[in-house]
């Protein structure tokens, strides 16, 4: 649980000294007129500074604000006032761990988990420190515990094998939740895990994987409308449709106009509308998320924008209504922020689904997912529950970072560095064991991986992976996460080769790699997550950085490390066979992406 939970919790004053006074501060808060509240508390603090109700109120006060430190000093001064109060000491496991005191907070949360052993939330808290600690085997135990005295509580499943999955097990978390799943086969939020994590494990049945999309849509959105209804058509007397009207009007629905990967992707398609270009096309961008920073100024500058957040379903369909559109897409899938239950019944003659999520939506009023010929052949039709609109190059163009650093020659005679910047979760054991077998093949190479770790003890619990496959502790580099785009970037340099993750490639990174003159060997899989490499590739013309199986894979990366000569011409030349390439000409995307729309238009 966040800690900024704690602000939710009901304050409790029974053991205050000053109980009138106190109400009068619950009161004013409870008005709205915070500031008079925590003058009411400062007064009976200076007076009693260890007074139980008046810190723990003023330790919400202080979590609704994020400051975490003067919450803990209120709340620790609460417990040693009232040690029997369970609710402080939660509050104060939470306000720990936001301030990344793990030890502290494992102390707070622990009486109270025995008190409540069936609080699940609590039980996740717990977990969660000791998961931050390296104590993987104790935040097992306390979920496991969890699944034994509440097995019919569906958050028993799913916050275990959240945890796990945020550090990599996402196999193991799914075994949990699958278990959990046959014991309670209405729980929509298991099946909602099966349905998006799925995509991160291997030995996935495609048509099976589709089934469950479309299971999951109707059972949280019951079909309202039929899958084509009439769109406000209007027919002539020889009962034609009138023609599409000249200006396309196409929305775009989505939680990443912000800086964000997808948001890369989609600045090509509004790059001509923010230079002043006149073209038939209007934009407008439905916003879920609150963010608001530089690259929504851009989005905001290029559309018609409108913050969609805090709407419920039937005002953010009665907002897209209104604007009449000819094409809605959901740039979301399954994946956070995403609203497809408001797509049903339609708020547009066309829908489709792009980019932002790997797969189908199992949606019966989305008609398309907008795709290519690689990530999806004609014989992988039967994965969708869309028809597939294949653009004619890459699915994607990517818009390189302006202010990239310059790719660097790297020492000749240095060890071969491999790298992976993908998240945890797509590091399968079969993709870990082909890297080990990578590193073993090529005597004094590294590995480096960039992830954001939680903490000093869960770095080394990732490099104990690589361990206990036989790879020594000190060829394996983990970067830490740096938030500055630029600094992400320079890391390129100190990598030779990118060892792209499967079944699950890459996207972001795998382009970010090639623009910083890292080639990128990926393995082609049966689904579109698992040939998003191939399309990346050939699109840079390198399909022979493309494998068909692991042994392929692994020999491919052995080979480059190899070829010195190779490796230095492919990274003096990488960033401009990039730019000239379909897959950073956002002018030639955009027109085809654009072309393609409005012939699903005149088709409807």
């Amino acid at each position: 649980m966040a800690a900024g939970g704690l602000c939710q919790q009901s304050p409790q004053s029974s053991m205050s000294n000053n109980s009138n006074i106190l109400q009068e501060a619950h009161s004013w808060l409870h008005s709205g007129n915070e500031p008079a509240a925590i003058a009411v508390l400062a007064k009976i603090l200076h007076k009693s500074p260890m007074d139980f109700g008046a810190n723990k109120l003023r330790a919400i006060i202080h979590g609704e604000h994020d400051e975490f430190g003067p919450a803990a000093l209120c709340l620790q001064r609460a417990i040693a006032a009232n040690s029997k109060d369970m609710e402080a000491r939660f509050m104060l496991g939470n306000v720990l761990i936001a301030l990344k005191k793990y030890e502290g907070a494992i102390q707070a949360l622990k009486p109270y988990v025995a008190a409540y052993p069936t609080d699940i939330s609590s039980r996740s808290a717990l977990a969660q420190c000791f998961i931050s600690l390296g104590r993987l085997a104790d935040a097992r135990a306390v979920m496991e515990e969890g699944i034994a005295v509440a097995p019919d509580d569906a958050n028993s499943y799913g916050f275990y094998a959240t945890l796990l999955a945020t550090i990599g097990y996402v196999s193991e978390g799914m075994d949990i939740v699958k278990q959990g799943y046959a014991r309670l086969p209405t729980a929509t939020g298991l099946l909602a895990f099966i349905v998006q994590n799925s995509n991160f494990i291997s030995f996935v049945d495609p048509v099976e994987h589709k089934r469950q999309h479309r299971q999951y849509m109707e059972e949280i959105t019951p079909p309202q409308a039929p899958p084509k209804p009439q769109w406000n058509l209007t027919f002539d007397a020889g009962g034609k449709k009138p023609p599409v009207r000249e200006r396309l009007r196409v929305g775009f629905l989505s939680g990443d106009f912000r800086e964000h990967a997808c948001a890369i992707f989609l600045r090509c398609l509004f790059t001509a509308a923010a230079d002043g270009t006149q073209e038939p096309i209007d934009r407008y961008c439905y916003y879920t998320h609150t963010i608001n920073d530089a690259t929504t100024a851009f989005f905001r500058s290029a559309s018609t924008f409108r913050i969609v957040a805090s709407m419920d379903d039937s005002s953010l369909a009665a907002a897209v209504r209104g604007d009449d559109l000819d094409v809605l897409i959901d740039c979301s899938g399954h994946f956070d922020g995403n609203r497809l239950t408001a797509l049903n019944p339609r708020l547009a003659p066309v829908q489709c689904t792009y980019l932002g999520y790997p797969n189908t939506t199992g949606l019966v009023t989305m008609d398309y997912r907008i795709v290519d010929a690689i990530t999806d052949p004609p014989e992988n039709n039967d994965h969708l529950t869309e028809l597939p609109a294949r653009l004619p190059d890459c699915f994607v163009c990517f818009s390189p970072n302006r202010r990239a650093p310059q790719v660097r020659e790297r020492p000749p005679t240095a060890p071969i560095v491999f790298g992976s910047f993908n998240r945890l979760e797509k590091i399968t054991e079969q993709t870990l064991k082909a890297w080990c077998d990578v590193l073993t093949a090529v005597p004094g190479s590294k590995m480096m991986i960039k992830s954001r770790m939680m903490s000093e003890e869960l770095r080394s619990l990732a490099v104990g992976r690589f361990v206990a496959l036989g790879i020594a502790r000190e060829r394996i580099i983990l970067s830490d996460f740096v938030p500055l785009a630029s600094d992400h970037l320079e890391l390129y340099n100190q990598i030779d080769i990118a060892m792209d993750a499967f079944p699950y490639n890459g996207t972001t990174t795998t382009c970010e790699a090639m623009w910083m003159g890292v080639p990128v060997i990926t393995l082609r899989g049966d689904a579109h997550r698992g040939r998003v490499g191939s399309s990346l590739n050939a699109a840079v013309g390198l399909q022979e950085l493309t494998t068909s199986s692991i042994q392929d894979y692994i020999a491919a990366a052995v080979a480059l490390a190899n070829d010195r000569g190779r490796l230095a011409g492919l990274r003096a030349t990488l960033r401009q066979r990039m730019a000239s390439s379909p897959l950073c000409d956002g002018p030639r995307f955009a027109k085809a992406f654009f072309a393609m729309l409005t012939q699903l238009r005149r088709s409807t």
